[in-house]
């Protein structure tokens, strides 16, 4: 009796986790994260799961979107001071980005350099550019 038990708690611990990652890979398919521009936007980001919030970059955008992406956010992360200026990100200082599809997302900080950084957060929703 007792193993069946710890089968079902398994099972339930299993499908919630996939259940997260299926929802976390899932937010970047809304139409807020479309390119929509020729500029970029500046930020930074606070992610729950990223440690202290890190300065990122995303790219196609045009200025009003920039100036609301705080308010549509991405469905994880906050958006904090969001600045717009036309042309591509800068890449000078980049720690590497993340392809998603008309658009990239810039890295130039990754507070957490442990197996939960950036790097791997793209890997739920585009593919990763080293700089």
């Amino acid at each position: 009796m007792n193993t069946q038990k710890t089968l079902l708690l398994s099972c339930l611990v299993l499908s919630s986790l996939c259940s997260n990652s299926l929802l976390a890979s899932n937010h970047h398919d809304s139409d807020s994260n479309k390119s929509n521009g020729t500029g970029h936007c500046i930020y930074m980001a606070d992610n729950p799961f990223a440690g202290e919030p890190y300065k990122a970059c995303r790219t196609n955008v045009s200025e009003e979107f920039c100036m609301n992406y705080p308010e549509v956010g991405d469905g994880m992360v906050s958006i904090l001071e969001p600045a717009y200026s036309e042309g591509d990100c800068p890449r000078e200082e980049s720690v590497g980005s993340c392809e998603r599809g008309g658009w990239e997302e810039v890295y130039y900080q990754d507070s957490n350099q442990g197996p939960m950084g950036v790097e791997f957060g793209c890997n739920f929703a585009g593919d990763w550019i080293a700089p």
